[in-house]
């Protein structure tokens, strides 16, 4: 034990006098670790400390010391760099661990005080008996014949026993599946079992005297079996060469090869030192290996295929749908009489219906594909309420059902969530409530409730009269393509996807969904959501701007389909913009080459040369032609793809179908100068659109808050820097991350944000690879996110 802190001293010391890389010594350094994860291996491992490793003080020590040697021997057997680099960490850290050193030698030593002082109490007790022993002879030689005769008793019994141990012995080795075979420290064989037998095809008469190389060891690698077989010679401490198992090849007798798992130990026995090896058959092993490689391959196969069939699916359906809803659009703004009108109603309708279908599929892939980003905004609750039952009274009225909502109780007015994905949710409900609701009624029921285990301060209830849902088809019912009745005779259509994804959007805004109902007497869906109360926003007048804005933009439009060309280019004249129309990413490149736009739309799938290709080839032009704004203008809306648009440089995303008020958004960051060219949300940590704080706070309480906030970063990340899962535990790491995770969002860290909701959510299913997985991005994600902040500390400052 004394040993072990004279090496830590050392090796502190090294690191010390190492601490500059102009001067370090890497040799020397590497060289005191070893030994001292060597001394430290003895008191881990070694048969004489094992009892004072029951000690819990010694060993948590132990365990302390081991765990910081273990997370440095990357950095041992690492490039030199990282290892000089690390040396100033690595002697703090070290020096940190005095107290544990110093702890190992004082309780091991009280431990062998205490074993000191006992044994000297065995030896007075010992003597004593012997005084009382010798004051009568006659008593002490009666009891010394006694003794005798129960000693020579016990060594009989003790040889018997001896022999039943050696026969059960040889019935394990004799009976076990592994090959075991015994060489002397020449090589030569000494002894084998039956399985060694079967396994190679010697007998034991056939093998004995032989050399174990010449009889199972091909030709290739006796010289590094050899090697092997003289270091374990070497040693000769009964310990295992190397670190469990190694595979390699063997040789059977009639000159098969064949794989194999082997462990070399040596013994001590009456003859001398011998050497055991033990051999396993891995043939099967290794098939079942290749067989599971080649079903995980298939598996990757089967989701590439799937993510592509996607990819086709939405480029293929929505490209002739632009052109259909968008030539209904222009048709909706012309004169039509009564009958016209009913029937482009009518048509439009069934394609949105179509392109929901299509959406839903979409939604499920963008889940499976990752989590999707939550774009914070505030708006006023009952507003948005109000909007929902009037946009869904004229469908309700076709039922002949009404429709309306109210609070219960005090009511709560500008919240801030993502209002897009709450929207989608409500819009799902009330059109499910609709569909099973004939000459019936709908509320919405709002109310504020008091959060218990979690932050949820809203219950949102979806109330109607309708068909009701038997309590078996309520427990599948929030499952993908299940519908309460999948039968061709249905009187609602559906593709069974509405509910799971709703599911899942409520998930992502931290939420629980569920619902009662009675078959026959209606239904209550009931939404629990976190919704945070702020204070009403200045007035915006962005829409008023794009609504007043009367300048042209010259636009290029890249668009190989005549119908959806058609159709943008009536839609942005309709606008006042000046269009210029180029059927392929070649016509696309020349124009932009050569004239001046203020934007292009580019499509992605294009004959000859398509629209990423012609991106780059823009972007490469000199200026001013590499600097107008770029927009993906596709059917391909799967997050890989449209990730995939954004980093081949361009600057923003339009969905096809067409919707005017989509491209008028678009459009509107062009003239207000908010589109950055060419730029890569990945490099902006913190973004200015989604910060809140600016809108809900004063330059004081910002500064105050914003202080806040990086002081409760900094502690997070130092607490994550020290085995957070064995210090703090998954609940409390959980806590700690949903605490500063509200936060980060309040002031648009939305990629910090939502890495702390991974490690929230794998903290809480306890999940210890995932947790250490979204731990290790952590670091260098706060870093830039810190730096970011710090600057808005510093001009807000100015």
């Amino acid at each position: 034990m004394s040993q072990v802190e004279i090496e830590y001293l050392d090796f502190l010391l090294t690191l010390e006098q190492n601490n500059h890389p102009e001067t370090s010594d890497l040799a020397a350094v590497r060289k005191d670790f070893d030994i001292l994860y060597s001394r430290l291996g003895i008191l881990a491992n070694g048969k004489l400390f094992e009892p004072t490793r029951k000690i819990e003080e010694f060993l948590r020590s132990i365990i302390s010391l081991q765990t910081f040697l273990d997370q440095t021997i990357v950095l041992m057997d690492g490039p030199d760099d990282a290892l000089r680099s690390a040396i100033p960490d690595l002697f703090n850290q070290s020096a940190a661990l005095r107290p544990e050193v110093r702890s190992l030698f004082i309780l091991g030593l009280s431990h062998f005080a205490r074993a000191s002082d006992m044994q000297r109490s065995r030896i007075f007790s010992t003597l004593t008996q012997l005084a009382i022993v010798s004051v009568t002879i006659l008593v002490a030689l009666a009891a010394l014949f006694t003794y005798s005769l129960l000693a020579n008793a016990q060594i009989r019994a003790r040889g018997r026993a001896l022999i039943r141990a050696n026969a059960h012995m040889q019935t394990i080795l004799s009976t076990t599946q592994e090959a075991v075979i015994v060489a002397d420290t020449k090589g030569h064989v000494v002894d084998l079992n039956a399985a060694a037998e079967t396994t190679f095809g010697y007998s034991l008469a056939d093998a004995k005297g032989q050399n174990i190389d010449d009889l199972i060891v091909p030709a290739e690698h006796k010289e590094a079996h050899q090697r092997r077989f003289s270091l374990m010679v070497q040693t000769a401490d009964n310990q295992p060469i190397g670190t469990g198992r190694v595979r390699l090849e063997a040789r059977r007798a009639n000159g098969e090869r064949f794989p194999v798992e082997l462990a070399m130990q040596s013994a001590q026995t009456e003859d001398g030192d011998v050497i055991i090896s033990f051999l396993r058959d891995i043939s099967q092993q290794l098939n079942a290996e290749a067989e599971l490689r080649g079903a995980r391959d298939q598996a990757l196969a089967g989701e590439k295929a799937k993510a592509n069939f996607l990819a086709m699916m939405s480029h293929e359906i929505r490209t002739p749908l632009n052109g259909l809803l968008g030539n209904l659009t222009l048709i909706s703004k012309s004169t039509l009489d009564t009958d016209q009108t009913t029937y482009v109603q009518n048509m439009e309708i069934s394609g949105r219906q179509l392109m929901h279908h299509v959406n839903s599929i979409l939604d499920i892939a963008k889940f499976e594909s990752g989590k999707p980003a939550v774009v914070q905004s505030t708006f006023h609750l009952g507003h948005f309420l109000q909007d929902i039952v009037d946009g869904q009274s004229g469908h309700a009225g076709r039922n002949q059902t009404t429709i309306e909502w109210e609070w219960l109780g005090p009511s709560l007015e500008w919240v801030s969530t993502d209002q897009t994905i709450l929207e989608q949710i409500l819009l799902n409900l009330v059109g499910n409530a609709i569909k099973f609701t004939h000459v019936g009624h709908i509320s919405i029921e709002a109310e504020q409730i008091t959060p218990t285990d979690d932050t949820c301060n809203v219950e949102l209830r979806i109330i109607d009269s309708g068909i009701g849902i038997s309590d078996e088809d309520q427990l599948r019912i929030f499952e993908d393509f299940e519908t309460c009745d999948s039968t061709y005779t249905r009187d609602s259509g559906g593709t069974g996807l509405g509910l799971g994804i709703v599911r899942r959007m409520v998930q992502l805004l931290g939420g629980s969904i569920g619902v009662e109902s009675t078959p026959g007497d209606g239904s209550v869906f009931w939404l629990h959501l976190p919704l945070l109360p702020v204070a009403e926003p200045l007035p915006d007048s962005s829409e008023e701007k794009a609504r007043a804005a009367d300048q042209s933009l010259s636009i290029l439009v890249a668009e190989d389909v005549e119908t959806n060309a058609f159709v943008a280019r009536k839609l942005l004249e309709r606008d006042g913009h000046k269009v210029t129309l180029v059927p392929d990413g070649l016509a696309a490149v020349a124009k932009a080459s050569t004239e001046t736009f203020d934007v292009i739309l580019m499509d992605i799938s294009m004959p000859g040369m398509d629209g990423l290709q012609a991106t780059r080839k823009i972007r490469a032009a000199p200026q001013p032609f590499c600097d107008i704004p770029i927009f993906a203008f596709s059917a391909n809306v799967l997050p890989e793809e449209t990730t995939h648009f954004r980093a081949s440089g361009m600057d923003g995303f339009i969905g096809k179908p067409l919707q005017l008020p989509e491209l008028r958004r678009a459009l509107q960051t062009v003239l207000d100068g908010s589109c950055m060219i060419n730029s890569d949300p990945r490099n902006r940590p913190v973004d200015e659109e989604a910060e809140l704080a600016k809108d809900l706070l004063n330059q004081r309480e910002y500064n105050i808050f914003l202080g806040r906030f990086l002081t409760e970063g900094d502690a997070l990340l130092a607490d994550l820097e020290n085995d957070p899962l064995t210090t703090l535990g998954f609940e409390t790491l959980a806590a700690k991350c949903h605490q500063v995770r509200s936060t980060a969002s309040l002031f648009g860290a939305a990629d910090f944000a939502t890495s702390l909701g991974n490690l929230e959510v794998a903290a809480k299913r306890s999940d210890t690879s995932a947790s250490l997985a979204e731990i290790a991005d952590l670091s260098d994600l706060w870093a830039k996110t810190r730096a970011t902040l710090d600057l808005k500390s510093v001009s807000a400052g100015q």
